[in-house]
């Protein structure tokens, strides 16, 4: 998932307060994003992830070895829709029916291509994908021209698109919270209490910086990001501060999933959650 939205974690992780209740916690990347992680979850390879609520919802689906415990952020996730610099496209019609690339099937750029797709009434089924990884292969598709479009987190893709490497012609905003925590299944049932501890403190810790008067330099520094960029992201940016697995927050993704076709009537609420 972006980097920039982990800072609480990165803070947490920084401080001792995990150490003092005997958790031993580290941090891993993942830049082919939710579907990576996904399939480490299925590993055992980690325990938890911050997942994208579509993509975490469809692996679920599909049989992954995980539950949603929290939301992580409450706002939606700005996609930005790109395009190759060196191609004619300027509008969303120019790209219609064009090669999308994706992450990986079942990834944020997978699901949300779809998602925008339908918002603007074209056929989901007839949508053409080239799986490419990660942001580095989108890269090299668009610049090789083999895919026409791609979407991924704005700010992510800022400075590729102000460097004139990919066009940005279009946005498209998650039309729901746009992260989830996500729970290993077996680890969760032997952990619980110390997963409710850990992410207690990691509402505080997001309270705490949300509040902070230089957070933004906080962010931009610890990224390496443009200050100018954060200040602008941040506007958006909520992150979850106390625990709300209400049935509405998760049922709307559920509902847009299944009228899309991305997972049927039988994926219920009771399905994809564990309350702590």
């Amino acid at each position: 998932m972006p980097e920039h939205f982990n800072m609480p974690w990165h803070l947490l992780l920084k401080s001792s307060k995990l150490k003092k209740k005997g958790i031993e916690a580290s941090w891993e990347d993942y830049p082919g994003g939710t579907g990576a992680m996904i399939e480490a979850l299925n590993k055992n390879k980690i325990d938890m992830a911050m997942l994208l609520t579509e993509g975490a919802i469809k692996g679920i689906y599909q049989g992954s070895e995980y539950k949603i415990v929290s939301f992580f952020v409450d706002s939606p996730l700005i996609w930005g829709i790109h395009v190759p610099a060196k191609s004619d496209y300027q509008t969303m019609e120019d790209v219609k029916g064009k090669v999308y690339a994706i992450s990986r099937y079942g990834s944020g750029s997978h699901l949300m291509s779809i998602v925008d797709a339908e918002s603007r009434s074209w056929p989901a089924e007839k949508l053409a994908f080239n799986v490419v990884k990660d942001l580095d292969g989108a890269r090299k598709a668009l610049a090789n021209l083999e895919a026409d479009i791609f979407l991924w987190e704005k700010y992510t893709t800022n400075k590729y698109v102000q460097s004139g490497e990919m066009r940005r012609i279009d946005e498209c905003p998650t039309p729901f919270p746009c992260f989830v925590i996500c729970v290993n299944t077996k680890f969760l049932k032997k952990h619980a209490d110390l997963i409710k501890y850990l992410l207690k403190q990691l509402f505080k810790t997001s309270r705490k910086l949300s509040k902070h008067a230089e957070k933004v330099k906080i962010i931009a520094g610890h990224f390496e990001l443009d200050p100018k960029d954060v200040k602008d992201w941040i506007k958006h940016t909520r992150w979850t501060m106390k625990w709300d697995l209400k049935k509405k927050r998760i049922n709307k993704p559920l509902k847009i999933l299944k009228r899309l076709n991305l997972i049927d009537d039988k994926l219920k609420y009771r399905d994809v959650v564990f309350k702590l």
